[in-house]
């Protein structure tokens, strides 16, 4: 059998997400930072994101992410990051399934995880550590993106269900939104995603989303939806889900999900800088999220820390036969 096509990846899930992360058969993207790198691959590798994610070798749900040399000096690596929309900026989960298995082949010392790792990122720099049981990686910490809040309390309709949401920026746009009005967060994959879906187009109709300092960053990524998980007065905790993409459910707590929420409750007065919130995901899996002032910023910005873990599937080997009738793939919904 004649093979055209040959990649190697390892496969990770962070709280349940898949993570395929792309480590051969890609050359180099062109471009000097990671906004034209990820240009260049979407103009000319766009079949290995459809190959890769899709079906038969993913899914609806899959998420990827490409290593890419560093974009600034001192840096340790880039990133890019796959779904079955496209490319995203950033993803809070990808993030801590790179740093783990990076750490837990020996690609980055353990010395430089307890300093940061700097990473380059389409939605800019961000810094990793790491926190160890022994020799093992049990947690990672992303110090992500400086994350605000672009309007509050925005009155929309949905399916005839009034509610009130916030679109706030950590990396990327979000509507996050109390999922009480729509039956709470269930386990129905399908319901939380025509939820999503009908929140994302309300919004959008309702708000500008455009970034004040850039306006090439513009759109909803995703729907953050919540509920309060919390069993005492004194504790933060919610249970997450994020609705993202072309309608992928996002199984971990809510990575750059969950910090937009963080931002939302900051702004809101209902949390103070420095504490912490745990957020469960649909798997029942927990992250934490905490966060700190960003200096000198008129914009009231927050830095969030976002602390998950994430576990090694396997190294994985996809070829593509000349005569596969499905050479992109497919999606089932």
């Amino acid at each position: 059998m004649e093979i055209s096509k040959w990649y190697s990846t390892i496969d990770m899930h962070s709280g349940g997400e898949p993570i395929r992360i792309i480590t051969g058969g890609l050359p180099q993207m062109r471009g000097a930072v990671q906004r034209e790198r990820a240009a260049d691959f979407m103009g000319h590798h766009d079949a290995v994101r459809r190959l890769l994610m899709a079906e038969p070798r993913g899914h609806l749900g899959m998420t990827g992410a490409i290593v890419t040399p560093p974009a600034s000096d001192d840096a340790h690596f880039g990133l890019l990051f796959m779904n079955n929309e496209g490319l995203a900026p950033i993803s809070g989960h990808s993030l801590v399934a790179v740093v783990t298995a990076w750490l837990e082949t020996g690609q980055i010392a353990r010395e430089e995880a307890v300093s940061g790792i700097r990473i380059d990122c389409e939605a800019g720099r961000v810094t990793a550590y790491a926190d160890y049981d022994g020799t093992e990686a049990r947690s990672v910490t992303i110090e992500g993106i400086p994350s605000f809040v672009l309007a509050a309390d925005v009155p929309v309709v949905v399916e005839r269900r009034a509610c009130t949401i916030d679109v706030a920026y950590s990396g990327a746009f979000y509507a996050v939104v109390d999922a009480a009005p729509f039956g709470g967060i269930t386990t129905s994959i399908s319901e939380m995603q025509a939820w999503g879906s009908a929140i994302r187009q309300a919004v959008e109709a309702a708000v500008d989303v455009v970034h004040p300092d850039d306006e090439s960053i513009k759109g909803l990524h995703g729907v953050f939806m919540y509920e309060s998980a919390a069993s005492g007065s004194t504790e933060h905790a919610y249970r997450g889900m994020t609705i993202f993409a072309d309608a992928q459910c996002d199984r971990s707590p809510g990575g750059t999900g969950a910090c937009a929420h963080l931002a939302v409750l900051i702004a809101r007065g209902e949390l103070m800088l420095g504490e912490e919130v745990t957020y469960e995901g649909i798997t029942g899996a927990k992250a934490r999220c905490s966060s700190f002032a960003k200096e000198n910023d008129h914009r009231s910005s927050i830095v969030p820390r976002y602390t998950a873990d994430a576990h090694l599937l396997g190294w994985m080997n996809f070829v593509l036969d000349p005569s596969d009738p499905l050479p992109q793939g497919f999606i089932l919904r």
